[in-house]
């Protein structure tokens, strides 16, 4: 529950850069808070059909996934071999990524909790998925 709250909270405050740039805080004007070390993008990074240089899942969200995620998130691990990934949450599936990418942008662009440790995503690199999601996941 306090999950969906911090969520909230931080849609309510949060907000993009006219320029595309750094996110800013809509209520300060100021950079946007962060949450372990990056950013929180709470706000649309883009909008539905949004171009976003030509990013696709198998040109930008697939190679991404297969670099931080799938060594937990993946349909060909089971039980502890997971660490801890539900069952299901697999994003060397297309498929599976499509139906879970409000969890996907949570975990990843607002709360920045996944993954839980090292290699981990640049906060760019975060920044970009968000703004692939958020254009409709081309």
């Amino acid at each position: 529950m306090w999950v969906r709250g911090l969520a909230l909270f931080c849609l309510a405050v949060s907000a993009c850069s006219d320029d595309g740039g750094t996110p800013i805080d809509a209520a300060t004007g100021g950079d946007a808070p962060l949450v372990n070390g990056c950013p929180v993008l709470a706000a649309p990074q883009a909008n539905p059909g949004d171009p976003i240089d030509g990013d696709t899942f198998a040109s930008f969200a697939a190679p991404l996934f297969q670099s931080f995620c799938t060594r937990c998130h993946s349909t060909t691990l089971s039980g502890a071999a997971r660490n801890g990934a539900p069952t299901g949450l697999d994003w060397d599936s297309e498929a599976s990524v499509r139906a879970h990418l409000p969890e996907i942008r949570n975990a990843i662009g607002v709360l920045n909790f996944m993954p839980p440790s090292d290699p981990r995503p640049s906060c760019a690199e975060r920044q970009r998925l968000v703004r692939w999601i958020d254009a409709d996941a081309p």
